[in-house]
Formats: C-alpha cells, sequence, structure tokens
C-alpha cells in the first residue's frame, strides 16, 4: 500500500516540476490547466491513501473475522455460513435495483438538491429488498434446492433479514463515496467489521457455536454502523422518505441503475456461481474449506478496490482533463503491485494457512494457487469498470461479464465434478482473466491508447519505482539506510 502511494506521489511530484508554472501566492490569476490536473492529482492520492488505510484495515479485521469463523465453526460450519452469506450478497445485487451507481454520479455531479432525488433511491431500495427477499423466502420454503443444502429455516430467516440491511449499507457507502468523504467512508467500513466481530464473539461466548449465532453477530454489528452512519447523514437524508418527491426522479434512479445492475449480476455469479455448485456437487465441508481459498486470494483486491472507488469520482470530474492519461498511470502500477503481492501469497500460504485457520483448511492451499492468476486480472478490470462507469457506460461491464458469465457456468459443471474444489478454482480463474481482457480491451477503444500505454509501465515510471523502495527502505530499516544520503 505505502509502495503504490508513495509512487503516485513521487510521480505527480516528478510532473509537477516539469510543469512548475504555478502563480505567485499574491497573484489574482487562475490557475492554469496543468495546475489543476496537478491539483486533481493531490486530490486522488490523498483520497487514495485514506481509503487504502481503511481498507486494509477493514481487511486484517476481516481477516479476523475469517480465523474466528474457522476456528469455531469447522469446515461445514464454514460452509453453511458460507451459503448464507453468497445467498445475502446476491438478494442484495438483486434488490438493491443497482442504485448505488446514481447515488455515487448524481451525488458527485451535484444532480441538483439531494431531497430532489434521493426518495427515488430510498423507495426503490424498499421495493427492491421486499420483492428479493419474497421471493428467497419461496425459493427456500417451497423449492429446496440442493446448492441451498445446510441451510437451516433459523438461518434462511436470518439471510431474508439480512438482505435489506446490507442494501442500506451499501447505499450509505455509495452516498459517502459520491461526497468523496473517502476518510469518513473508511472510518465507518472499519466500525462495521469491528461491531460485527463483536457481535459474533459476544453471541458465540452467550448462545454456543453454530453458524446462526454467528451470522446474526454479524448483522447486529452491521445494523449498529448503518443507525450511525444514517445520523452523521441526516442532513443529506432529510426527506428521503417524501414518496410523492419519489416518483420524480423513480424511473431516472432505476434504469440508471438496471443498465449497470445487470452486469452486477452477472458479475456476482462469476465470482460466486462456484460456491453453490460446490455445495450441490460436493458437501458443506468442501464449501468451506475453498471459502476460506477464495477470501484470502481475494484480499488482493484491497488495492485495486481502494483505487477503483477513488478513480469513479474523480474520472467523472475530469473526463476532458487528463482522465484517460491518469488511469492509465494508476492501472499500471496497480498491475505491478498485483503481481508482486500474488507472488509473495503464493509463497507464503503453505505455511499460513494451517497455522491461522488450522490443519483441516489446509486444502485450501491449493485453491488459493489455482484462483491467484484470475484475481490478478481481475485486479485490472475493477478499474477498467469504474473507469467505463465513470464516462455513463456500464453497459460494457455487464456485457462483459454476461460474456464470461457462460464461461463459468460451463467450466464449474465440467471442472468441479472433475477436480473437486480446485476445479471450482481454475473455472474461476479463466472466468476473471476472460471478463478482463473484454473490458481492457472495451477501455483502450474508448479512450484511444495502446497496449503497452495502458499496462506496460515508462521508464520514468520505473524510476519512481526505485525511489518509491528506497524510501520505503529507509523508513522500515533506518539503520540500514545511514549513509545512503536523502533520498530525492
Amino acid at each position: 500500500m505505502a509502495y503504490l502511494v508513495i509512487s503516485l506521489n513521487l510521480l505527480r511530484k516528478r510532473s509537477e516540476t516539469m510543469n512548475s508554472t504555478a502563480p505567485d501566492a499574491g497573484s489574482n490569476k487562475l490557475p492554469n490547466p496543468a495546475q489543476a490536473k496537478e491539483a486533481s492529482q493531490v486530490s486522488f492520492v490523498s483520497n487514495l491513501a485514506t481509503v487504502m488505510g481503511g481498507q486494509v484495515s477493514c481487511a486484517l479485521v476481516a481477516l479476523l473475522v475469517q480465523v474466528c469463523y474457522a476456528r469455531f465453526l469447522g469446515p461445514a460450519g464454514r460452509g453453511e455460513l458460507g451459503i448464507c452469506l453468497m445467498t445475502i450478497a446476491l438478494g442484495t445485487i438483486v434488490g438493491g435495483l443497482g442504485c448505488e451507481l446514481p447515488l455515487v454520479v448524481w451525488t458527485a455531479g451535484s444532480k441538483g438538491h439531494p431531497a430532489e432525488w434521493v426518495p427515488a433511491v430510498v423507495w426503490a431500495g424498499f421495493l427492491g429488498s421486499a420483492v428479493a427477499s419474497s421471493v428467497g423466502a419461496l425459493i427456500y420454503w417451497t423449492w429446496h434446492p440442493a446448492f441451498l443444502k445446510g441451510m437451516t429455516p433459523t438461518l434462511a430467516a436470518a439471510v431474508l433479514a439480512g438482505i435489506p440491511l446490507n442494501i442500506a449499507v451499501s447505499y450509505l457507502m455509495a452516498i459517502l463515496t459520491g461526497l468523496e468523504r473517502f476518510r469518513l467512508r473508511a472510518v465507518l467500513a472499519l466500525a462495521n467489521q469491528l461491531f460485527g466481530l463483536a457481535g459474533i464473539l459476544i453471541l458465540i461466548l452467550i448462545y454456543g457455536r453454530t453458524p446462526a449465532v454467528a451470522l446474526i453477530g454479524s448483522e447486529l454489528g452491521m445494523l449498529a454502523s448503518a443507525v450511525i452512519t444514517a445520523a452523521l447523514l441526516r442532513d443529506f437524508l432529510r426527506g428521503a422518505l417524501n414518496l410523492r418527491v419519489a416518483t420524480r426522479e423513480f424511473w431516472s434512479a432505476t434504469s440508471l441503475g438496471v443498465r449497470g445492475q445487470l452486469g452486477n449480476i452477472a458479475t456476482f455469479f462469476n465470482y460466486r456461481l462456484d460456491v453453490f455448485v460446490v455445495n450441490y456437487f460436493l458437501d458443506t465441508a468442501q464449501v468451506g474449506i475453498y471459502a476460506v481459498g477464495v477470501v484470502v486470494a481475494e484480499g488482493l483486491w484491497q488495492i485495486p478496490q481502494a483505487a477503483a472507488l477513488a478513480l469513479f469520482p474523480r474520472t467523472a470530474r475530469t473526463l476532458n482533463t487528463g482522465a484517460a492519461e491518469f488511469t492509465c498511470r494508476v492501472v499500471r502500477q496497480v498491475l505491478l503491485v498485483a503481481c508482486i503481492t500474488a507472488a509473495g501469497l503464493a509463497l507464503v500460504s503453505p505455511f499460513a494457512i494451517p497455522r491461522l485457520f488450522g490443519a483441516q483448511f489446509s486444502a485450501s492451499v491449493a485453491v488459493i494457487w489455482w484462483i491467484l492468476p484470475g484475481v490478478i486480472a481481475l485486479s485490472l478490470a475493477k478499474l477498467f469498470a469504474a473507469d467505463l462507469g465513470a464516462r455513463g457506460k456500464p453497459e460494457f461491464s455487464s456485457i462483459a461479464a454476461f460474456i464470461a458469465l457462460v464461461v463459468t457456468v460451463a467450466l464449474d459443471f465440467i471442472l468441479i465434478p472433475r477436480m473437486g474444489i480446485n476445479g471450482a478454482a481454475l473455472a474461476s480463474s479463466a472466468s476473471y482473466i476472460l471478463n478482463a481482457m473484454l473490458l481492457g480491451m472495451a477501455l483502450k477503444r474508448e479512450i484511444k491508447v495502446t497496449w503497452r500505454y495502458l499496462l506496460v509501465p515508462s521508464f520514468t515510471e520505473f524510476l519512481a519505482y526505485r525511489l518509491a523502495w528506497l524510501r520505503c527502505k529507509a523508513w522500515l530499516w533506518p539503520a540500514a539506510s545511514t549513509g545512503l544520503g536523502r533520498v530525492e
């Protein structure tokens, strides 16, 4: 994380040196375009550092939560919980109607007063969550599908309660993203994780080690975080339940959201269909082992997700002032960092996984190895999708996701019966790579750059990487850096 931020800062400073035409402090002249561009880059780096700090903190707490799940529940219990969490995630995507997108875009673009359009999004969320929960209840209590085996009626009830709660949290976080209040967003996301961990530990201590107790404890923590976030945004949300106002922008909000949400649904199945297929062909214990491997590997997405989150409003705001160049710069550096961190994870996972999660989860190591190439590819896809979405073209993500979903479905049903959970990881990796390639081609065509410019760092950037490494080394091992001189 520090390496990426320092690299961005060094690249910004190098560009600043080449464009040192800032007016005097007492000048009345307006900043020229180069200065505006530099200010935007400073803002992005600041936002990126803030988001990444929050993401890494959340990831560490989330890792502790995963360790608790594994240690307290074992592979079978972890698998049952995994099925429930994936079902909640699916219900959230379907029921949310994609309204996170208009929330971010309209907030960042200052679409009039929030009271004029927030009610439309809120009522869309109510409608969507009611439909998603009703359909989920109908499927569980009338169909009893094999891919949901292991989900008890108590767990099913907790899942249905978790859908509207997750939708509300996603909407609140989208508002903070649009406002570019990344520091507050990071703090609240961390609070969400901490409250969830506390809820899990307290309820397990009182009621025992069961998947239902762990799920309800997590949801209670999320509820506390949602109440705090809504209270902090009370001025923004004033009048949010005004049904008469909601009818004016309801179609605009849902149409914009659904355009991107169809792709999000396909993306979800690209990410998570394998969990349901593993449960269908194998059992919940295998689901638990597979889930641990996937969660650990996808921990590498913390930096790309943070960069994509900060890039979305930045691109929407600077489409005509160097947005394409800046996106390419971020993509190049994220790719390098993703490759380095993936190599490190591949090396340490055989030793770390059994010690952290227990010997019962040793088979998760092979899952990590199989899925890592796809995780690297999808790190780039997240940035590609963020830039395209900010340009008002989320349909590219939808098209790529649906094409990749066809590959996911085919490979899951071919490989999982033959290779087990390793086949599921291989199928996901292939789908992720295809998704990234399709989005990369769409972005390359949209911003009219070469593959080399999009993906390969320049000589100047390699110099910046070297300086970033020297600064990190001096910060981490100051004694070893004595006599090297000051790094500039």
